[in-house]
């Protein structure tokens, strides 16, 4: 099994330089998350958008995108505002997805928008309500079990990081929750870092 995984290690090194360094351990890389690092972030199927006007990723290469699925109690809220807030200015756009729980649901844009001020996001969310999205990214894939993934995504519109169940946090006092905070922190700088397209998404 090891000598497998440093294969697929090797081979994913070789398609997308650096893949490694921000996926970091041989565990992730195993796990049904793999086959979507390298990969361009597929489109989105959405049913409404609220604090935006409808967005689609193929026009934010360019900006390094956090894209997070959540929904009605997400965990790791705070840390999206605080993510959003300290790197909004410096390139990064968050983005939540709206996935109703326990199965796809037709959702008022209303009801999202009444969620949305209630944990104070004001980063763009988008109405996945039938899960074709969330089925895109996520759930056709082999060990996808949860809905609380998030995706970082580089400025050429690559997937770079997946973190597959939105716990983390900064201050925690759960020492696991803060190193996955860490981890998001780190990828994001890195990919702030790094040059992408030469047009700038609005």
């Amino acid at each position: 099994m090891a000598w497998q995984q440093f294969l697929l290690c090797f081979a994913l090194w070789m398609v997308v330089p650096g893949a490694l360094a921000a996926q970091e351990s041989y565990g992730e890389l195993a796990s049904g998350s793999t086959e979507l690092i390298g990969q361009m972030a597929p489109p989105w199927s959405l049913r409404g958008w609220v604090n935006s006007k409808p967005l689609d990723i193929g026009q934010l290469q360019g900006k390094v995108v956090l894209l997070r699925f959540f929904s009605d109690n997400p965990a790791g809220a705070a840390s999206l505002k605080e993510l959003d807030r300290t790197y909004r200015d410096k390139g990064l756009l968050v983005i939540g997805l709206y996935a109703p729980q326990p199965t796809p649901t037709q959702t008022p844009v209303e009801q999202v928008q009444r969620l949305a001020s209630a944990l104070g996001f004001t980063f763009p969310v988008g109405i996945d309500s039938g899960w074709e999205t969330l089925n895109r990214y996520w759930l056709n894939r082999a060990d996808a079990e949860m809905t609380a993934v998030t995706f970082l995504i580089d400025r050429k519109g690559i997937i770079r990081y997946v973190q597959p169940d939105g716990q983390y946090e900064k201050n925690s006092s759960n020492r696991a929750l803060r190193k996955e905070f860490e981890k998001l922190e780190k990828q994001i700088h890195n990919l702030l870092k790094e040059e992408g397209t030469t047009g700038q998404a609005n």
